[in-house]
């Protein structure tokens, strides 16, 4: 069992006690924070270790800093310095929770790993054979999938998600009745290895950023900003964002050209798409065919909008009924079926709509600048 030092991996364990389960509780050690950004990894290390002892389990703590720093942090700079915006949580799941610790615990020869994301695993019928799908949770305010589209398929058979038919309430009332030290605290805030500190600072202090034009569409010169990689496609630019060569109502990001270091900016319903390409597919169930329906989602807790999908060896094109705000390269797009099973996912690489944009500024740009 997962143990994160929260209220929903300490009900899961008990809940995995209480059917009948032998469990071992383990803490990751990931992100040990630095001088300037520090991590509470401690208290959530203490906390875990109290309900376990509380509840009768052996407690671990598996050292992954090392992993955590080549195969999620230096991940993470990577993509935002190529002007992409990746996820980290998603590669948490893939590369550390469901990879790295699954290899160092094998001495303990585990049957199952278990943890207290909001999901469900059901048995599918498929194309080739019966086998185990993720599905999304009963609590859908809490569906936590969208992080999970990562794993490796032939690992849900091993993963126990024991909040998979419970409401976070319902989490909540059993935190009270098991009495656990971690009943009241709060759910934690921010990506997987900087908690509450904000994503722009912890940024600011790895990237290597030059300042740039902001234009409109047309080629008008609106504003200068502090390096394309800062920014990200549908954000508001405001004041203190980038400093504004004149007065211009609300802007937003609509494309980024990030080898001129140019950002394109215009009105809220501009940042609207109906296509994107995506690639570095893992597939979580059989699929019918090369092109299929499905319902589809770009970002967590945006809704699912129903797509039509063409697969050309494991390279996406992507057709959305009705446009979607803000499709951003680097970020991960996820495929769902009417019944809510999770078919699979891929990683956002191109928008043909913002590289059109960024085709015309520069045509427009042509006779003016060297």
């Amino acid at each position: 069992m997962l143990m994160s030092g929260g209220v929903d991996s300490s009900v899961a364990a008990c809940l995995l006690k209480e059917q009948g389960y032998d469990v071992l509780g383990f803490y990751i050690l990931g992100w040990l924070g630095t001088a300037e950004f520090p991590c509470p990894w401690q208290t959530e290390e203490k906390d875990a270790r109290a309900v376990a002892d509380q509840i009768g389990i052996p407690f671990y703590t598996v050292n992954l800093s090392k992993e955590y720093e080549r195969d999620v942090i230096d991940r993470f700079f990577a993509g935002y310095q190529a002007g992409l915006t990746p996820n980290p949580d998603i590669l948490c799941n893939r590369e550390i929770k469901f990879k790295a610790l699954w290899q160092k615990i094998r001495q303990f020869e585990p049957d199952y790993i278990a943890t207290g994301h909001y999901a469900a695993t059901h048995q599918v019928s498929g194309l080739e054979r019966s086998r185990i799908g993720l599905f999304k949770p009963k609590d859908l305010n809490k569906d936590q999938t969208y992080f999970l589209w990562g794993v490796e398929r032939e690992l849900l058979p091993k993963i126990i998600f024991p909040l998979g038919e419970l409401t976070k309430p319902e989490v909540r009332v059993l935190a009270k009745k098991y009495q656990l030290p971690t009943a009241s605290k709060k759910d934690s805030q921010g990506i997987c290895f900087v908690g509450p500190l904000k994503v722009r600072q912890i940024l600011a202090s790895r990237l290597k950023t030059k300042p740039g034009s902001v234009f409109l569409q047309d080629g008008r010169l609106v504003a200068n900003h502090s390096g394309v990689e800062n920014y990200t496609i549908g954000q508001r630019l405001a004041a203190g964002t980038v400093d504004w060569t004149g007065d211009v109502p609300p802007l937003f990001v609509v494309a980024k050209d990030v080898k001129n270091n140019r950002l394109i900016v215009g009105t809220d319903a501009d940042t609207y798409a109906s296509e994107l390409t995506a690639g570095q597919v893992n597939w979580l169930a059989d699929l019918p065919t090369s092109s299929f329906a499905a319902l589809a989602k770009i970002r967590y807790r945006q809704e699912d909008v129903s797509a039509t999908i063409v697969n050309d060896q494991n390279q996406l094109s992507v057709h959305f009924e009705r446009p979607v705000r803000a499709i951003t390269p680097g970020q991960s797009i996820l495929f769902y079926s009417q019944t809510g099973q999770l078919l699979g996912g891929a990683i956002i690489e191109t928008v043909e709509s913002q590289d059109a944009k960024i085709t015309r500024l520069s045509q427009a740009l042509q006779p003016t600048e060297v």
